[in-house]
């Protein structure tokens, strides 16, 4: 039976548009022998785990099949992955554009590759930018749905190249995202995620987040809604507000931080100081008392010393993160970073990436005892030992479930704390 197999580098917003395009694509039954790969340049080395995965799924589906290869660094080097095999085809540009341009190939219709034009990249309106939210239908026994509601970003942060291959902001119109969350929740999925590359900037018109927000939680059969990552300085006392007031609205919030030394935030354009950063926590946590928080840190910038690294240790335990996503500066091409040097030699970016990383363990751990003897709502995914699942509570902790079944939420004890998340015990299923 051919199969269309799917592995995702990278953000939330790269899960949703791979997503996209598997449900795009007509169903083929045994002539369908394929890798679909979403990619990812937001690192170096996220670049080099794209081009070793692309290699894994080309011997995997064998001569006779075919790896189709999208995503940002797809976009970005589209070279660099046409010719690591002879079955590789990239292709590029919005979810219905590649399935389009993969279902030509896949009916001998096509040509080898298909490329997103710096037109079509950079369009403002979704229309011409091809933007859709989601897909039409849900793949089974998934339980957790990314929905898109805005691609590109404006920010110019010096470090990201992620401007160069998403274009301009663009949003999803609220009816579109409305449909399409609808047919979500019908095809049986427990969780949305509304995500964007900057979902805080989602406009409608008058409309902003909040009230996307506040329109979807209302959806009948909606079980959980839960926002991505956004940026500290566009969570508004409203939103809070929403999130406060609508129960289906999960208590979890990403907030990237990517540094506490307000030199090195001035060096990457970020348009926040270490104190602004921590007066948004504030006010998220007075709206929000469980709330958890996570977030981003890039260790190594051109120009951290040893106390610049030192201030964003401190903030990070300060803000009480309970998860941080370490990145390893590298220069991405085209950046204003990339021109300010490689500064901070390898062996001290790795040093403090570690050092980072065993902070957010020991913050993690912290963060997990506290659900010991309590009663979590966990959405139960898959299978991860006999008679163990694997899911998360709304407030998006990792726990290990004895009972229960992948796609239920369960009312679940914490009984104890292992290196994989929270154990726990199913004592009511929905």
């Amino acid at each position: 039976m051919g199969s269309l197999q799917t592995h995702t580098l990278g953000c939330k917003v790269n899960h949703a548009d791979v997503q996209a395009v598997a449900e795009c694509l007509p169903a083929r039954g045994n002539r369908l022998n394929a890798s679909l790969v979403g990619t990812c340049c937001v690192t170096a080395e996220g670049e080099k785990q794209s081009r070793q995965e692309v290699r894994r799924a080309a011997r995997r589906v064998g001569p006779g099949g075919r790896v189709f290869v999208t995503g940002c660094a797809a976009r970005l080097k589209p070279e660099t992955f046409s010719g690591l095999a002879d079955n590789v085809v990239v292709v590029a540009g919005e979810p219905d554009e590649a399935a389009a341009a993969i279902a030509a190939v896949l009916d001998g219709a096509g040509p080898a590759a298909a490329g997103l034009q710096g037109a079509e990249t950079d369009a403002g309106a979704e229309a011409a930018a091809g933007l859709r939210a989601g897909a039409e239908a849900a793949a089974p026994g998934r339980t957790r749905f990314f929905l898109k509601i805005q691609d590109g970003c404006a920010n110019g942060c010096s470090y990201c190249v992620i401007p160069q291959v998403r274009g301009r902001p663009r949003s999803v119109p609220l009816e579109k995202v409305r449909e399409s969350a609808a047919k979500m929740i019908a095809a049986g999925f427990s969780e949305l995620v509304v995500t964007g590359i900057n979902a805080g900037s989602w406009r409608d018109g008058g409309l902003e987040l909040a009230d996307l927000l506040e329109a979807l939680a209302a959806a009948p059969g909606l079980k959980r809604l839960r926002l991505s990552s956004i940026e500290a300085g566009r969570v508004t006392p409203r939103l809070l507000e929403v999130m406060q007031r609508r129960r289906a609205i999960c208590g979890h919030l990403h907030l990237p931080l990517q540094s506490g030394d307000d030199g090195v935030l001035a060096a990457m354009g970020r348009r926040y100081d270490a104190a602004a950063f921590m007066e948004a926590v504030s006010h998220v946590r007075a709206m929000l008392p469980e709330v958890n928080l996570t977030t981003d840190v890039i260790a190594g910038f051109p120009g951290e010393d040893e106390a610049a690294f030192e201030n964003t240790m401190r903030l990070v335990e300060a803000a009480g993160f309970s998860k941080v996503h370490v990145f390893t500066y590298s220069p991405r091409p085209g950046t204003a970073a990339a021109l300010m040097g490689d500064t901070v030699p390898p062996g001290e970016k790795k040093r403090r990436s570690l050092a980072m990383r065993k902070l957010s363990e020991r913050l993690q751990d912290v963060y997990r005892q506290r659900k010991v003897g309590l009663t979590s709502e966990i959405l139960l995914e898959s299978p991860v030992a006999p008679g163990v699942q694997g899911g998360y509570s709304t407030d998006y902790t990792r726990f290990e479930v004895r009972g229960g079944a992948p796609g239920e939420v369960a009312l679940v004890r914490g009984t104890g704390v292992s290196s994989s998340g929270v154990v726990g015990e199913v004592i009511e299923h929905e």
